[in-house]
C-alpha cells in the first residue's frame, strides 16, 4: 500500500499506462482487497485505490469547491491531489456495496468517465467473495481493452 492518509490509500499506485482505477471502500474486507490487488498486480493498465473515510475527503473537495480562491489552486483538495496523476481518459471503476452510492462523486474531481460496479451486500464465504471480485475483474477488463482500443493499442 502507498501514499497512506487519513482519508484513502493506493494498494496499487497508477503508472503513466493506467486506464482503469478501481475505486473501493477501504472498508471492503481485506480478503477483497488482496485477491483485487493480486489479480491486477501485473496490469499496468489498472490501478486500485481504496477510502478510507469517504465523507471527510468529500467534504474537504466541497469546501474547496466553494471557495473561488481555493478552487484555482492545483491539488488545493485531497481528492485532487489523489487523483492528479491518473490521465483524464482513464475510467474510475466506483465498487459500491449497498444501494447508496458513496464513492461516485469522485468522477467529478477532475472528469473521469465513471463506471458502477454495485455489489448488493458483503458475501461472507471466501467462494462467495471470489465470485464478487470476479465480477470487479470483468468489469475491471472490459473497460481496460475499451481503454486500449480507444489508444489504438489493440
Amino acid at each position: 500500500m502507498h501514499a497512506i492518509s487519513q482519508s484513502a490509500v493506493w494498494i496499487k499506485e497508477p503508472s503513466a499506462d493506467v486506464g482503469v482505477v478501481i475505486v473501493t471502500s477501504a472498508a471492503l474486507p481485506q480478503y477483497m482487497i488482496d485477491k483485487l490487488h493480486m489479480a491486477i498486480d501485473d496490469w499496468d493498465q489498472v490501478a486500485y485505490l481504496a477510502i478510507k473515510q469517504s465523507e471527510a475527503l468529500k467534504a474537504d473537495w466541497l469546501r474547496v469547491g466553494s471557495n473561488p480562491e481555493q478552487s484555482a489552486e492545483i491539488g488545493a483538495c485531497y481528492a485532487s491531489h489523489l487523483l492528479s496523476s491518473v490521465s483524464h481518459g482513464s475510467f474510475l471503476l466506483d465498487v459500491e456495496v449497498g444501494t447508496l452510492p458513496c464513492l461516485t462523486w469522485l468522477g467529478s474531481v477532475h472528469g473521469h468517465p465513471l463506471r458502477v460496479v454495485e455489489l448488493d451486500t458483503i458475501a461472507s464465504s471466501t467462494a462467495a467473495m471470489d465470485q464478487q471480485v470476479e465480477l470487479v475483474l470483468s468489469a475491471t477488463r472490459r473497460l481496460a481493452k475499451s481503454v486500449l482500443q480507444a489508444r489504438g493499442v489493440i
